[in-house]
């Protein structure tokens, strides 16, 4: 069956976050055609949605490059996930289940039993993450904290390749998982903000050595 351009999106994003595609690696278009199976209309279609959504600049006829951010547009962009992280935290943590913690803890252990850095890591993260941000009962948050998600797939593909990122990542996983089970809401609340803010720093300290002193003043 011939993916559609929907879907072939959602590859490139997926890509993008798993490492399989990286800032400035050009996209070329027949390259695309054969990894997916499909015509050439739908991956032009599908590199104007990304060009769209700022993950790719299209290259007249020859296909797209994937987007680098600036060290500033990486600070804005963790910023505004800082706050709206925190208030689907602060939101979800009235409405979220026992089932809802229960999934959170399946998806937790099969995360430390799983030793690749690939999709499959990604997807597992991200469904970790997006209990809470459903359990907001705003579509409107989700849907723009999963946008600035895949904006920053980067510094997300980062987080889970480094070694000492991953680990903490674990263990405020387990935190939090704690946190709701006590209903601890505070913590849970502080945690859901800063959970993202080390590893963007690790980022940018080392892509960036000589603008991360003024970028990591202006973090929380």
């Amino acid at each position: 069956m011939k993916l559609t351009v929907d879907k072939v999106v959602e590859e490139i994003q997926y890509g993008i976050m798993a490492g399989e595609f990286r800032p400035k690696q050009r996209l070329v278009e027949t390259d695309l055609m054969q990894l997916f199976s499909v015509g050439r209309g739908v991956i032009r279609d599908s590199l104007k949605i990304l060009a769209d959504r700022r993950l790719v600049s299209l290259n007249q006829n020859k296909g797209g490059t994937v987007i680098e951010l600036s060290a500033k547009e990486i600070r804005d962009l963790y910023l505004l996930r800082f706050y709206l992280e925190g208030i689907a935290g602060e939101l979800a943590f009235d409405r979220i289940t026992p089932r809802d913690i229960q999934d959170m803890f399946r998806l937790q252990e099969e995360l430390k039993a799983y030793t690749r850095v690939d999709r499959k890591l990604v997807e597992l993260h991200e469904a970790l993450h997006e209990i809470i941000f459903k359990a907001s009962g705003n579509d409107f948050l989700f849907w723009q904290i999963k946008s600035l998600i895949i904006l920053g797939g980067p510094v997300r593909y980062f987080t889970y390749a480094h070694p000492d990122q991953r680990q903490r990542s674990l263990q405020e996983h387990d935190q939090m998982i704690q946190f709701l089970r006590q209903r601890t809401k505070d913590k849970f609340i502080e945690l859901c903000r800063n959970h993202i803010i080390p590893g963007m720093k690790a980022y940018v300290t080392i892509f960036y050595p000589q603008e991360a002193r003024d970028i990591i003043r202006e973090l929380p």
